[in-house]
């Protein structure tokens, strides 16, 4: 069956739905002689008149009505499907929580990487704070071990837990000339720390049972309360490679060879989205970039 032509419907869906030939040219972006003209050509097409010229706009006769109601659902279909194909192809939203140390320190200076390789993805980035709120969770970086049935988990790679403190500090009149030394210093530590000096010392078989403390909720705070000097930090050189490459914290040379070599997180997903594209992009750019660390 022959159409109508496009143009000419359009100049008339949206006459009608106006009222007007001259708002229906601006909306168009045409001449409201080219209105007149479209219109007049499906009037000619279908052989019957569709609006009441009037001083002040026009009106749809009776069959114009008719062939509006036609039109304007047919426009309408047209609408709704072109809105559910451009709302899917909108950004995609990716939720990754973790640690605040871990993202403050290595994640969120690398965003941008992240974001120029993948620009439809909408990041949302989430610490476990006590007043958080719950949103769903794509993907987790969880520091420490995890027990969780139902989840898929990829360890990050391994890093020495070693000693570390403000050089300053071991300019100071109390020597650190071996491990028994410790007992001089103030430790530092975090409390969730997967490693504690106790187990460091232990390990090492070093004998302090009692020694003065300072603990921190995150790495960052106690990274930096060890380079302002407050004692030695025991943390991954994972999160304080940029200390440790500045000079501002050093390995202290009695215990250099002191290290426990650990992975300390890992990446969590359910495992009924493990294999799903925006899981696996955001680990494969995760784990390629923490090769160049």
């Amino acid at each position: 069956m022959k159409r109508p032509p496009l143009r000419a419907l359009a100049a008339f869906e949206t006459a009608a739905r106006l009222g007007n030939f001259s708002d229906a040219a601006k909306e168009l972006g045409i001449s409201k002689s080219a209105v007149s003209h479209q219109v007049k050509s499906l009037e000619s097409f279908l052989g019957t008149g569709l609006f009441i010229r009037l001083s002040r706009g026009v009106k749809l006769t009776t069959e114009g009505a008719i062939f509006y109601a036609s039109v304007h659902e047919a426009y309408q279909r047209i609408d709704d499907g072109t809105h559910r194909i451009l709302r899917h192809r909108k950004s995609e939203i990716l939720t990754v929580r973790c640690g605040v140390s871990f993202g403050l320190r290595w994640l969120a200076p690398r965003l941008p990487l992240f974001l120029a390789e993948h620009p439809k993805i909408d990041l949302r980035i989430v610490t476990p704070t006590v007043n958080s709120p719950t949103v769903p969770i794509d993907i987790e970086i969880k520091y420490g071990p995890v027990i969780q049935h139902g989840m898929h988990l990829q360890p990050l790679p391994e890093e020495d837990v070693v000693p570390m403190c403000s050089p300053a500090l071991l300019k100071s009149g109390d020597s650190l000339q071996s491990p028994a030394d410790l007992s001089k210093f103030r430790l530092i530590e975090s409390v969730l720390t997967e490693i504690s000096w106790s187990h460091w010392l232990s390990s090492y078989q070093v004998p302090i049972s009692e020694f003065s403390r300072v603990s921190f909720d995150n790495i960052v705070l106690a990274l930096q309360a060890a380079v302002s000097g407050v004692g030695i930090a025991l943390e991954g050189d994972f999160l304080a490679s940029e200390d440790l490459a500045s000079g501002r914290l050093v390995i202290p040379p009695a215990l250099r060879t002191m290290r426990i070599r650990k992975s300390l997180r890992s990446l969590v997903v359910p495992e009924k989205s493990a294999h799903s594209p925006k899981y696996v992009l955001f680990r494969d750019w995760l784990f390629r970039n923490l090769q160049q660390r």
